[in-house]
């Protein structure tokens, strides 16, 4: 019993002991915990954002994490750049409000972008101050704000679709730290939409654009700055542009060809219609209407660029209108402008279009062929087989296209009205035939008989008998000069006083330089004969009709007449021997060279004047000139 009470009492001893060595542990440990805690000063354990950190978000906040408790009283924190905002500690040992290990900074608003900030902290230390404070300082730099990275349509791109969407894509998201303005010239309204992302603008025009206009494009960025807690925007900073460019629509399509157009379309052609790009073909089947309505088919080649409507049959003699009004769409959202209108009649009867020489017209050429265009291929020998013209002239046809021509075998008759009628009974090849008939009348022209003499002009300022024979001589042949024929005409050299002058019966009166009725004045027909007689037959007359003239003429006879030039008036005088001179101020003579009309009848004289040159005159002026003088003249054979 002893040895066992004895072993109770050992084991008790030892559990006792034992028990000390713990208190006693836990006590050390406690008392080095303690003091680890209110003795020695805390040390960092985490910094957020990290120290030296490049691209902060602009909406972070500022955690320091220690691995103990700090002493709040003495520890002083600051931020520079300075930035509104609240410290607050946090993570207490010693609940609610006590012993904290961790220090937060909360902004009142966004940090500013692409700044570097230091974040300082000075007197840490720990709960009881012992010890020498530490200090702490680290920087870290916000990310920029969000930038352009692409822009679709990009810059200067052409032929875009006037519904397009704009589409810009930033360098990282923006939940609210800038504002976007996009701007364009020409102004239009869109609506602007941002992905869920936050780092891709839609912007959807609420109307198409215009066709073929180019816009210009800014994009200016603005930085901004709200309250945390309200949202409001408590800074704007000023507009940076960050873009400019420009983009240009696609001009409308346009219609290069249709086909068929005017008159005499076959009945059985298709309806064609050609764009310069490629239209849709659901708009295209959609709005093409054709009026009076026709059943048929339409298709769009592979380029989408020709359009074919197949008709089940068009009518004769029907005048039809193919419409695509504007709006009908290309294959890239483009769209008319304009209503698309065209006209064109189907073949039906035969129809003269046109005669040549034309209805009512006058002076046509005794050699003139006859030509009759149709509207539309025909049968060449039942159009032949329905020419007429009245009075009959025997000819050949040709055809050029659907021209008939009919050429006379012989000429015409000069100044006479023909009547040329096209029968009905015309057989069309593709249309109907002609159920009438067409006809026109036209009168020739008056023959015209003129010799080819040239025109010379007078070498001096009186010495129009001389030009004028001298003409005449060279048209037979005879090539003299002025002044031989005034060597064989003579001069009268009478002194011109007191109403008495020479007799240009006999020779030239005055000074051939002088001046008209002053110092000179002329010569007539009888000395002008007799110059020409040195050189080729002639005869000098006076009343004649001017039948015997034009007889001479188209003998291949030059006629030289006198009359006078301008108004001229009458103004004799007497020789000194007291012969009476039949004279007027302005005499003049012509060489007459042609006629137009018949020897008998003509409507027109045809002058060379040796001071107007060729003059066409009526013969109702020529006979009036012509008679101041008697209808004096030579002719020279």
């Amino acid at each position: 019993m002893e040895k066992i009470k004895n072993k109770k009492t050992k084991v008790a001893f030892i559990v006792k002991i034992s028990i000390i060595i713990i208190l006693a542990i836990g006590l050390l440990v406690l008392f080095l915990y303690v003091g680890c805690l209110f003795l020695i000063p805390p040390k960092v354990e985490n910094i957020e954002p990290a120290a030296n950190s490049p691209l902060v978000a602009l909406d972070s906040s500022i955690t320091i994490t220690f691995n103990k408790p700090v002493d709040r009283n003495s520890l002083i924190s600051s931020v520079v750049p300075e930035i509104e905002g609240e410290w607050i500690y946090e993570d207490s040992i010693i609940l609610p409000n006590h012993l904290y290990s961790k220090l937060h900074f909360i902004p009142n608003q966004v940090f500013k972008p692409e700044t570097t900030y230091t974040v300082t902290l000075e007197n840490i230390n720990n709960i009881l101050g012992f010890g020498d404070p530490k200090s702490l300082s680290f920087d870290f730099t916000t990310r920029p704000l969000p930038s352009i990275e692409a822009i679709v349509p990009g810059n200067a791109i052409t032929d875009l679709s006037p519904n397009i969407e704009l589409a810009i894509s930033l360098s990282e998201p923006n939940p609210g730290l800038a504002e976007f303005v996009f701007l364009f010239e020409p102004e239009f309204e869109y609506e602007q939409n941002i992905n869920d992302s936050l780092d891709q603008y839609i912007l959807t025009p609420t109307q198409p654009l215009s066709q073929g206009s180019n816009y210009n494009m800014i994009v200016n960025r603005i930085w901004i700055v709200k309250d945390k807690l309200s949202q409001e925007i408590v800074y704007r900073d000023e507009p940076e542009k960050l873009y400019a460019g420009s983009f240009q629509i696609a001009p409308p399509p346009q219609v290069e060809k249709v086909s068929p157009t005017g008159d005499a379309v076959l009945v059985d052609n298709d309806i064609e219609i050609t764009f310069n790009e490629a239209m849709d073909e659901a708009s295209i089947k959609n709005n093409l209407s054709i009026s009076p309505d026709i059943g048929g088919s339409v298709v769009l080649y592979e380029d989408k660029k020709t359009l074919t409507f197949t008709p089940q049959g068009l009518d004769y003699e029907t005048k039809y209108q193919v419409t695509l009004p504007a709006g009908t769409e290309n294959d890239q959202g483009g769209y008319l402008e304009e209503d698309i209108i065209y006209y064109f009649n189907t073949i039906g009867r035969v129809n003269v279009s046109h005669f040549s020489p034309q209805d009512q017209t006058t002076g046509v050429g005794v050699n003139n062929t006859i030509r009759v265009s149709f509207d539309q291929e025909v049968d060449h020998a039942s159009a032949e087989s329905n020419f007429h013209i009245e009075p009959a002239s025997e000819g050949t046809f040709s055809w050029d296209g659907n021209t008939m021509a009919f050429t006379p075998t012989n000429h015409l008759t000069y100044n006479y009205t023909y009547k040329v009628t096209v029968n009905s009974g015309v057989i069309s090849i593709y249309g109907l035939d002609s159920d009438r008939d067409f006809s026109l009348t036209f009168a020739t022209a008056p023959e015209v008989i003129k010799l080819d003499v040239r025109q010379d002009f007078q070498d001096r300022s009186l010495s129009c008998e001389a030009a004028a024979l001298k003409m005449a001589l060279s048209y037979q042949g005879v090539v003299v000069s002025e002044d031989e024929i005034m060597n064989h005409v003579g001069y009268d050299h009478t002194l011109h006083e007191n109403g008495t002058w020479g007799d240009p019966y006999l020779a030239y009166v005055g000074d051939i330089n002088g001046r008209q009725n002053t110092t000179g004045y002329g010569v007539y027909w009888d000395p002008i004969a007799r110059a020409a007689g040195q050189w080729r037959p002639s005869e000098a007359f006076t009343g004649w009709t001017i039948t015997q003239l034009t007889r001479e003429i188209a003998l291949g006879n030059p006629v030289v007449t006198w009359g006078i030039y301008g108004s001229g008036y009458e103004d004799s005088w007497t020789t000194p021997e007291g012969k009476y001179i039949y004279a007027w101020k302005g005499e003049h003579a012509r060489t007459v060279i042609g006629f137009v009309g018949s020897v008998d009848n003509p409507s027109k004289i045809i002058i060379n004047d040796p001071f107007a040159g060729q003059l066409y005159w009526t013969r109702e002026r020529f006979e009036s000139d012509w008679g101041v003088f008697g209808n004096a003249g030579v002719v020279v054979r």
